[in-house]
């Protein structure tokens, strides 16, 4: 598993190579900002952090759900799936990578945001007007706003994208296997996504959708279903690979 794990992560380094480099850039500006007193420099790269965050975030998924595409709808996955690995292992391999790096970069930027609000307290000594403004960012409601709040949140937001990419992975895997070789595979690919996605969303909703949104307890409830149905469709996934893939 650890040299399977390593051969995706050689595949997907650039990536993620990028993503740092360009968080660097408006953290260098951010720091800049604030020990200069610019605070419309270290606002606007708050702004260019968080839409990194997100856009990071999204791209290592995706890159990933892409690799996966690739090795099963091309030639290099004879390289792949003719290694003496079950499709479980090659898959959980892949999970376990993209997962993980989807977790470790949202705990790094988790981190980098308690840090830079942190450094603004202690450079403005305005500790209750900072926790408000997160708390206005965070939930839309400074009373809503805790420490432990922050956390769960956070934790959700990340394992939400965990959650995607299993889904992603299964939608990828059934039109490999029911439709190999069609040119509009990966659109077909993406509407399967999207019609997954949106059932299992309404299941939620239904599930979930009596607790207050940045509620602790629907923050529980929310990290529970998504470790669950992560679970779910890793095992879906890996059976059809298993019994129904053809490379």
């Amino acid at each position: 598993m650890g040299t399977l794990m390593k051969y995706e992560f050689r595949k997907t380094w650039k990536m993620k190579g990028f993503v740092l480099c360009l968080t660097a850039f408006f953290e260098l500006i951010f720091l800049f900002g604030v020990f200069s007193d610019n605070e419309d420099l270290w606002g606007s790269s708050i702004v260019g952090l968080i839409f990194t965050t997100i856009c990071g975030l999204f791209l290592i998924g995706v890159y990933g759900i892409h690799i996966l595409s690739k090795d099963i709808n091309s030639k290099q996955s004879y390289m792949l799936f003719m290694t003496p690995n079950s499709s479980y292992k090659i898959l959980g391999a892949k999970v376990l990578e993209n997962g993980g790096s989807v977790l470790l970069s949202g705990l790094f930027f988790i981190l980098l945001a308690i840090l830079d609000i942190m450094l603004l307290v202690v450079r403005y000594e305005d500790i209750q007007g900072m926790l408000d403004l997160v708390g206005v960012i965070i939930s839309g409601d400074t009373e809503e706003f805790t420490y432990s709040s922050f956390a769960m949140a956070s934790l959700d937001v990340v394992l939400s994208w965990v959650y995607l990419i299993c889904v992603a992975y299964l939608a990828v895997v059934i039109c490999a296997t029911l439709l190999k070789g069609n040119r509009i595979n990966g659109l077909l690919s993406f509407v399967a996504f999207i019609i997954i996605a949106i059932l299992v969303d309404n299941l939620h909703d239904t599930l979930l959708g009596a607790f207050y949104v940045y509620s602790m307890p629907r923050l529980v409830s929310n990290i529970g279903f998504y470790l669950f149905l992560s679970g779910i469709f890793y095992f879906i996934t890996a059976w059809i690979m298993d019994n129904k893939l053809s490379v």
